[in-house]
């Protein structure tokens, strides 16, 4: 018999295991790992939780999902969010885990969303996964196309001083809770920023570009790491030539196996509009700032940005933005769908 329950503090060590051991297969296999503690971070912005299954005493997998502050329709609201499933090999392609997984969401979530809907973020390659949520399975929700999504990450070598940025201070607070949450309430599922959340992630990640910009490069690689797990034959043992190449051309060197990415997100960017003709060059001002190798970014796909960080040479990770609906509630659509990619 399958069960489910609410993961404590004491089922640390487990979900840290299945993290590790069920990463995301591309050309390289990336663990997004929580070590030390995968509770050190709960409830930063939301409220989070993780669910374990378990078929008669073995661990199956686990889920995660949160309740977050977003805007929908320019509202705020407080909307789910699914994500962080990991199902151990034994038990994977197996429809009744999935059904049951969906099955114990609502029946275990601790609080819930103001909206009839939830939202997750699927890799544009994981085609299986694709197929299977857009098919519309007797016992699993509907998903719901909501826009395409990109995760690019930068070298930080492309970055260049031009003092255009500074750094935020506390009395800077107020100022980028406003003007984020003006330009973010534009955008589906973008996070509602408040002045205690930017308390928590640290005044001192946070930057200013006169008033007419903002964002911050929040490194949190000491609680949540983006692990190279294995790489696809030959690139595993050609890396330390393309490590070569990547330091002359100016992209960013590949982890060793089990290592992880340097990298800090660039988190909570906001630009008044008139300033997007020059955002290469407070993109690159930002870049020079980042005490790491590389930089990541998530942005819808039609994002104006997008065709200024493709000259950059960036890694992209394109994935699709869906509303999971359990009810069949009809979720909005239309405007672009700007989750940010540090909370994923």
């Amino acid at each position: 018999m399958t069960t489910f329950r609410l993961a404590t503090e004491d089922d640390d060590a487990l979900i840290r295991s299945l993290l590790r051991g069920n990463p995301m297969p591309t050309w390289v296999d990336m663990a997004i790992e929580r070590e030390p503690s995968f509770f050190a971070g709960k409830d930063l912005v939301g409220h989070d939780w993780a669910v374990i299954a378990e078929d008669d005493g073995d661990v199956v997998g686990m889920y995660t999902a949160s309740v977050l502050p977003a805007h929908v329709d320019r509202r705020p609201e407080r909307l789910g969010y699914l994500g962080g499933l990991r199902v151990n090999a034994g038990y994977r392609r197996r429809i009744r885990y999935l059904r049951d997984g969906y099955a114990s969401i609502r029946r275990l979530a601790p609080v819930t969303g103001t909206v009839p809907w939830w939202f997750t973020v699927v890799a544009a390659e994981n085609k299986t996964a694709r197929r299977l949520l857009e098919s519309g399975v007797p016992g699993l929700p509907c998903y719901h196309f909501q826009g395409d999504y990109v995760t690019f990450a930068v070298a930080t070598s492309r970055g260049k001083r031009r003092n255009l940025w500074r750094r935020a201070t506390a009395d800077d607070i107020a100022h980028i809770v406003l003007f984020y949450n003006d330009y973010a309430a534009r955008f589906q599922c973008s996070p509602v920023l408040r002045e205690d959340v930017v308390r928590r992630i640290g005044i001192e990640q946070f930057f200013l570009y006169e008033d007419r910009g903002i964002a911050a490069l929040w490194d949190q690689r000491a609680s949540k790491q983006i692990v190279a797990r294995r790489y696809r034959s030959p690139l595993g043992t050609l890396r330390p030539l393309y490590n070569l190449y990547a330091s002359l051309r100016g992209q960013i060197p590949l982890p060793r196996e089990g290592g992880a990415l340097d990298q800090t997100s660039i988190a909570f960017l906001a630009l008044n509009d008139e300033e997007q003709p020059d955002a290469g060059i407070l993109l690159r001002d930002l870049l020079s700032h980042c005490k790491t190798r590389a930089a990541s970014i998530g942005l819808h796909a039609k994002h104006p940005l997008v065709g200024v960080i493709k000259k950059m040479k960036p890694l992209q990770y394109p994935a699709r933005v869906y509303a999971v609906c359990f009810d069949g509630a009809t979720p909005p659509n239309g405007r672009p769908v700007q989750p940010e990619a540090a909370l994923l």
